[in-house]
């Protein structure tokens, strides 16, 4: 038989959850660019702007989820400038549009109150943990997880935006798995999507646990291997899988 010998948990809304409501974030952000785009030189009305930038990163999200490919934010930002007459900007100066763009967000981002308490669990009782985060910036998740000191808590860290290929991919999990020298068998997958989470991590072998701290807004036509509502329970029913296995 196979034992549980890892765990992999997503970022969002499973680790941490924005404390403000998205659109007001995603509001902020795109002002943050302007302010910094601006300050460079990069002259423009900002109802134009934020035209051209919604439109980009509509596009860029409707294109991820339909091919389940990753347009980094990098990408995105520079072909927004290069419609206001910056041709080929230098890394620096788009690196820099990424930090303004991400900050507002960043700050918003809080920890759920059982999020310590569980990891720290999980690596007390030997479980190899892992992340896999479906997000436009690995600067963004990097940060996130630096602001909250979680990084340590994982032997493998996997960003969409750096595998320019987003969950529920199979060959996601199957490189955090490869990373972990881990088989299907012997993880659990712990997250709030069923499309990404659940039905992604399913699909190569691995038990899904779906974390559904708020009721589900339609009906769901997966059944995970458990469901619960907070990581303390997702920590029980992983150490329950592992005694029998």
């Amino acid at each position: 038989m196979n034992r549980i010998r890892g765990v992999l948990l997503d970022l969002g809304e499973t680790l941490v959850h924005l404390a403000n409501p998205w659109e007001e974030v995603f509001e902020a952000e795109v002002r943050a660019l302007y302010a910094y785009l601006n300050d460079a030189g990069v002259k423009t009305d900002f109802q134009k702007f934020s035209t051209a930038f919604v439109s980009a990163f509509d596009d860029a999200t409707s294109t991820a989820n339909l091919y389940r490919i990753e347009i980094p934010m990098e990408e995105i930002i520079a072909t927004v400038v290069g419609k206001f007459g910056v041709r080929n900007p230098y890394q620096g100066f788009i690196q820099g549009a990424v930090e303004q763009y991400y900050r507002p967000e960043i700050a918003s981002w809080q920890l759920f109150p059982d999020t310590m308490e569980a990891l720290t669990s999980l690596e007390k009782n030997g479980y190899l943990l892992g992340l896999i985060s479906n997000a436009k910036s690995a600067w963004q998740v990097n940060s996130i997880l630096r602001k909250f000191n979680l990084t340590r808590f994982f032997k493998v860290i996997l960003i969409s935006a750096s595998l320019r290929m987003r969950k529920p991919r199979r060959d996601v999990f199957l490189n955090a798995l490869d990373k972990l020298k881990l088989t299907p068998k012997e993880t659990v997958f712990i997250g709030n999507s069923i499309d990404a989470d659940v039905i992604g991590s399913r699909s190569v072998g691995m038990r899904a646990i779906h974390l559904r701290r708020e009721p589900p807004d339609r009906d769901l036509n997966v059944d995970p291997d458990a469901t619960v509502s907070s990581l303390s329970d997702a920590v029980n029913v992983v150490n329950d899988w592992a005694k029998i296995t």
